[in-house]
């Protein structure tokens, strides 16, 4: 069960990682809003066609809440993530929102009970310091927007981690991401009316974008069935790690040796929690 939930996190957080690559160069071309909204909405006929397939029952209206508010928090926190990597370096912002994110549902988690064992809370400490070594070096490269930006999106995904969790589990968890994604589309389409040019728009890197984000949180959501909600978000959390390595190799952006630090403190922190 526990490796199975370790399998399913890592996947979450290449999923992630990659779309969130794929998003943010998006956003460089056509805008942060315009972005997640088409990739939300690419990412909801994704699900709706799932729902189609498998024939979940209906969730009730407390499930349903939920859910919606779990996209409102998912849409702030990519919007805010997009636009923080247009304007700073890719890896580094995306790694200052990983580590900020996890602090939620940690201590959600530590609140309900969840079992935390020894080796798995070193573990936990080495991704959270992952995602610190990886962001280290950039607060002098980054500017004040750029950093704010990254705050929003680690308290909004942060959010995101412990609603859906919630969502899921008053209901099946394909609704719980449909009403998710739902809302998150709404949203982001109705302030990014008349704000996309259609010469600008890069359809297929935005389509990537949020087939990969589906991917990411259908993993993630899988992975809560097996681990703690601690334990699944640290290991999702991992996702900078992804976008960094992505912009260094497809874009040339630097890795900072604080970022070669973090790369393997994650690996150490996959080790332990697998082991734990």
């Amino acid at each position: 069960m526990l490796t199975g939930g370790v399998g399913a996190g890592l996947l979450a957080a290449l999923s992630f990682g990659a779309g969130d690559f794929a998003g943010a160069v998006a956003s460089r071309r056509a805008g942060a809003l315009a972005v997640v909204a088409g990739a939300h909405s690419i990412g909801l006929v994704a699900l709706l066609a799932a729902v189609a397939w498998f024939a979940p029952p209906i969730p009730g209206l407390g499930s349903i809440a939920v859910g919606l508010l779990a996209g409102v928090a998912g849409a702030a926190g990519l919007a805010a993530l997009y636009r923080g990597m247009a304007l700073g370096t890719m890896g580094l912002v995306t790694a200052l929102s990983g580590v900020g994110s996890l602090a939620i549902p940690l201590a959600v988690g530590a609140l309900v009970g969840a079992p935390i064992g020894p080796l798995q809370l070193l573990g936990v400490g080495c991704a959270a310091a992952a995602g610190v070594a990886a962001s280290g070096a950039s607060r002098t490269e980054l500017g004040r927007q750029a950093l704010l930006l990254a705050a929003a999106a680690a308290v909004s995904f942060g959010a995101w981690y412990v609603l859906i969790d919630i969502a899921a589990s008053g209901a099946d968890a394909l609704w719980a991401l449909v009403f998710s994604r739902a809302a998150s589309a709404g949203l982001t389409a109705a302030f990014a009316i008349g704000r996309v040019r259609r010469d600008r728009f890069p359809l297929r890197i935005v389509a990537a974008a949020g087939l990969l984000d589906v991917g990411g949180n259908a993993f993630y959501v899988l992975s809560l069935d097996l681990l703690p909600i601690g334990l699944a978000a640290a290991l999702t959390g991992l996702y900078p790690i992804v976008t960094m390595l992505l912009a260094r190799v497809l874009l040339g952006e630097r890795l900072p040796r604080l970022g070669q630090v973090g790369v393997a403190l994650a690996l150490v922190g996959i080790l332990l929690i697998s082991l734990g």
